[in-house]
């Protein structure tokens, strides 16, 4: 994963590793800075979760590829 140059990306990463909610309710930030501020936060999440398992991409892919065949039998 490439981090971004950015304070709000480290401050992300920062609020994630102090356990803090993975919500940013600072009205100050732009749009931009605050989707910095979970990018942030949503990759120093998944370095702390680590890799998935093969059961579990197993039971996603299932679980995709049964609500693709639902989502396509419910056409007209």
């Amino acid at each position: 994963m490439i981090q971004p140059n950015s304070s709000h990306f480290h401050a992300g990463k920062a609020a994630r590793q102090a356990g803090k909610i993975c919500m940013n309710t600072d009205a100050r930030l732009s749009l931009q800075s605050r989707e910095e501020w979970y990018a942030g936060w949503n990759h120093q999440d998944a370095l702390m979760r680590g890799q998935p398992d093969a059961e579990l991409v197993t039971q996603n892919e299932d679980f995709f590829a049964d609500l693709r065949r639902e989502l396509r039998g419910a056409r007209p």
